[in-house]
């Protein structure tokens, strides 16, 4: 086998916060070794939430950068000379008032692939995950005060974005959130909503487990393990208490402990888990 040309160069990532740091943490996993270059007053992220910073930042090597001096910018470029792909999220026009945008580290490095994410591709206007849910119409349908599902768009979007660029040979390449968000706003799909038996969260003896059976050979299995063959014709009947098949299966999930029933789903290869 011939050798490897992986990875093609360091990841230069000059983002903060969480989706373009979570993009970094991607491009690490491929292999990529990634320099996180902060400002002298760090990622405000590792102030308002130090675990989600590590969680996002670790194994990546740090180094602090004043852009706003001469030193810092000329340390940057020569960072930039040998990288293979460049991070950034600042508010469009700021590396460029600091001679540092696309045009300039391109000609320092032709091959670099520059990659800036932004809130929307043709406007400056600010914005952050809630307002990005808002304006796609999956606000309701995602747990907004707990998962930021925007930025993760984005943060994907971003890393494709980084690839696609290092198959064309570099240039410049922008993300939007609005956009990445919007992109993936399929709409609702039909029984995904634990309304049916097959498909849903149910309390145990202690704690709840998670059934996901859609598939009729599935259903069919877990009916007949946990011994209630009658409900192998009732997969998408209805999970509501006036169900009596509904009833039946509560019943059943509460003889024994959440973590008893993943075990048992293991040993018979059913798709439930435990609820963490």
């Amino acid at each position: 086998m011939a050798p490897s040309a992986w990875p093609p160069g360091k990841v230069l990532d000059l983002t903060r916060l969480l989706p373009g740091p979570l993009a970094g943490k991607l491009l690490l996993e491929m292999g990529f070794p990634v320099l996180k270059v902060e400002p002298p007053g760090g990622d405000p992220l590792k102030a308002l939430a130090p675990e989600a910073y590590r969680f996002l930042n670790e194994g990546k090597e740090v180094l602090v950068l004043d852009l706003k001096a001469e030193e810092g910018r000329a340390r940057l470029l020569g960072l930039v000379a040998e990288a293979a792909v460049f991070l950034e999220s600042n508010r469009p026009g700021a590396m460029e008032r600091l001679g540092l945008g696309p045009e300039a580290l391109l000609a320092e490095n032709p091959r670099l692939v520059y990659v800036r994410l932004r809130g929307y591709r043709d406007a400056p206007d600010p914005g952050h995950d809630l307002t990005y849910l808002a304006e796609a119409g999956l606000l309701g349908r995602f747990p907004w005060r707990a998962f930021q599902f925007a930025d993760l768009a984005g943060a994907y979007a971003l890393a494709l974005a980084a690839l696609k660029g290092l198959l064309l040979g570099g240039g410049f390449y922008e993300v939007a959130l609005a956009e990445a968000v919007k992109s993936i706003a399929y709409p609702p799909i039909p029984f995904l909503d634990g309304s049916v038996l097959c498909y849903g969260v149910y309390r145990a003896r202690e704690g709840e487990v998670a059934l996901a059976a859609l598939e009729p050979h599935l259903w069919a299995r877990f009916c007949q393990k946990a011994g209630l063959p009658e409900l192998v014709e009732a997969a998408f009947g209805p999970a509501s208490p006036e169900n009596p098949l509904y009833g039946a299966l509560c019943a059943f999930f509460a003889q024994r402990p959440a973590q008893a029933w993943e075990a048992w789903a293991r040993e018979e290869g059913l798709p439930l888990r435990a609820v963490r």
